[in-house]
């Protein structure tokens, strides 16, 4: 996302009373905002501010013997006073939580402007099989070297057989100018990417402006039969063997940019890339497109520019995405898609799930696609000294069924970290005890917190306030929970949520209230639609726990409430609604007052 950041790096250079049946019509009152999702953990925070952190990427080891589980993690790595920096390389034994410094890697090359101060766009890769002399379990590290002066960018490759203890230094990959001079933004190469193509040579996919000023930028690839000594493409980019460097995606339109590259591979040998297209009158959108002979042609060509990732409640990822796949979610898997912005597909204005989005998709790539919150909100200072957001990471478990996501956020004792936090896939079953803090849920209005397990909406007022969780991918489920009202008449819960906006009756789907004299169903899309009611014997006190059950299956709605210590009989209420909204997330709400949750689990019908 070179364009919209000035590459990031290159920048470096320079510098979210009255019962259920009454809620339609109220006004969303102006109340603070306390981010319902978590602050993340530190993968690496920095020793003073004169440092400058994005980019990170973290590989799980898994052909290395006794060393496998370990995680080795590093990070795009800059300085603002000159000094030359390094790449920093981390390691977890106990699954990221706890990390420690293995080792650095300094500035291998020697001349003008060396050594550098600009570490950009580091790739770790660990050979999954045997290539040329290495075996098995060797890591590589591409990273681009491109020193403040702007004048030049290199690849540079390092490589382990230690398990990241020690590196050497192997060569120079791939040579580009910097961003001085070109009217579109410069001559560089940017962000390689390494994996094993379906031949089972090495390849590495990249941005290369070269190509200007018929085209601003292009996304390429070349390859490597010998583990990453010799490669397809001279460091000019000229052809040392067949096929030479392979352009993989190139616009008609000279001022767009495709870039920043990430690829996945599916078992049955279909690949997958994801990238973004910068430019004249965009935002960087994300796109994809498969291969299906081993990467050696995407799509129907170069020309073709791919899927653009768009979800059904209409959110599109822009800048610095990141694909993985995931076995869950049926026999074709799933892709996993993030990025450092997220937008609204009718006007681009930037969505509440900013910087905190994963989209959930099918493995063809071609959608539809639903979103999840990440398991935690990077933050962003008042001031450029943190990169937040750019170039997330994604990491699945051995099992592929959690999901590790890596960001540059402005917090810590420095003001900067690369945070980390696992969630789920996004598939059922689902629970929150909220041990964790307030980790994957994304805020609509309010002020939350976290503490021994509660979690809490403590600003009030008559906005609707809610908070959510889970995929709007889901469909027919059901959902258990515990709610008390701490003042106001009524809280509850949100289920089959799409399209969630700040304000009263701000997203499609429905809301199961409970307030001191009834448990009631609604309808929310925009306007307040009241369902179904039932009175609650006795009443409900403030302060006094509530447990509610909601089973969604296809278009009716049973809902089950009762004192949390059992102490009165259950009420139950059904309800089916024609045309209901099919699918989406779960939340907690609060109207006109404050609340309380606890104990929230979902399951699959």
């Amino acid at each position: 996302m070179r364009q919209v950041s000035a590459r990031l790096g290159m920048r470096w250079a320079s510098g979210l009373a009255a019962v259920a049946l009454v809620l339609g019509g109220m006004v969303s009152a102006q109340i603070p905002s306390a981010s319902a999702n978590d602050l993340g953990e530190s993968m690496y925070t920095r020793s003073s501010t004169t440092e400058r952190l994005a980019y990170p990427r973290i590989i799980r080891l898994e052909h290395s013997g006794s060393a496998n589980g370990t995680l080795i993690g590093t990070f795009e790595h800059a300085t603002t006073d000159g000094t030359p920096s390094n790449f920093i390389i981390r390691k977890s034994t106990d699954d990221g939580r706890t990390w420690t410094t293995l080792t650095t890697l300094t500035d291998p090359l020697t001349g003008t402007n060396h050594p550098s101060d600009q570490f950009w766009q580091p790739f770790l890769f660990e050979l999954p099989t045997a290539m040329g002399e290495f075996p098995a379990g060797t890591l590589l590290l591409a990273g681009n070297i491109a020193p403040s002066e702007k004048v030049r960018t290199d690849f540079v490759l390092w490589r382990s057989t230690d398990h990241g203890a020690t590196w050497d230094f192997q060569s120079i990959l791939q040579t580009g100018g910097g961003s001085v001079g070109a009217p579109h933004g410069g001559s560089g190469v940017w962000e390689p990417f390494l994996t094993v193509n379906g031949a089972g040579q090495l390849a590495m996919f990249f941005s290369d402006e070269r190509t200007e000023p018929e085209h601003a930028q292009v996304l390429a690839h070349m390859v490597s039969n010998d583990g990453g000594v010799t490669w397809s493409a001279n460091p000019d980019g000229s052809t040392n063997f067949s096929p030479g460097l392979v352009v993989d995606v190139r616009s008609d339109v000279a001022t767009d940019r495709p870039g920043m590259p990430t690829v996945a591979t599916l078992p049955d040998g279909t690949m997958v890339l994801a990238y973004e297209i910068c430019g004249a009158g965009r935002n960087c959108e994300a796109y994809v497109k498969t291969s299906t002979d081993g990467g050696e042609t995407w799509g129907s060509g170069p020309s073709d520019l791919g899927t653009m990732a768009v979800t059904t409640d209409g959110r599109y990822l822009g800048s610095s995405p990141y694909v993985v796949w995931s076995p869950a979610g049926g026999p074709d898997g799933q892709l996993m898609l993030t990025g450092m912005r997220t937008r609204f597909a009718d006007n681009n204005a930037f969505t509440r799930e900013d910087r905190q989005a994963i989209f959930v998709g099918p493995a063809d790539g071609e959608g539809p696609w639903s979103w999840m919150p990440a398991p935690f909100q990077p933050r962003t200072a008042s001031a450029e000294a943190c990169s937040t957001s750019y170039s997330p990471n994604l990491l699945l478990d051995d099992g592929g069924e959690a999901l590790r996501y890596t960001a540059a956020t402005a917090v810590g004792e420095t003001g900067c970290m690369e945070g980390t936090g696992k969630t789920s896939v996004g598939q059922l079953p689902y629970a929150s005890a909220f041990e964790r803090g307030q980790s994957g849920w994304i805020d609509y209005g309010g002020c939350w917190s976290v503490s021994g397990g509660v979690f809490s909406e403590t600003c009030g007022g008559n906005g609707g306030n809610k908070a959510i969780a889970g995929s709007t991918g889901w469909r027919n489920y059901s959902l258990e929970g515990d709610v008390r009202i701490d003042s106001g008449p009524q809280a509850g819960f949100v289920v089959r949520v799409t399209d969630p906006r700040v304000g009263a009756d701000r997203f499609d789907g429905y809301y199961v209230g409970v307030s001191t004299t009834a448990l009631t169903l609604g309808r929310m899309d925009g306007t307040w639609t009241p369902l179904a009611r039932t009175e609650i014997p006795g009443g409900l006190a403030r302060g006094e726990w509530y447990h509610v059950e909601v089973e969604a299956d296809g278009c009716t709605f049973t809902m089950t409430g009762h004192p949390a210590d059992g102490s009165a009989d259950p009420v139950q209420l059904t309800h089916t609604d024609p045309g209901c909204f099919t699918h989406g997330a779960v939340g907690t709400r609060a109207q006109t007052g404050t609340a309380s949750w606890r104990d929230i689990t979902v399951t699959e019908r």
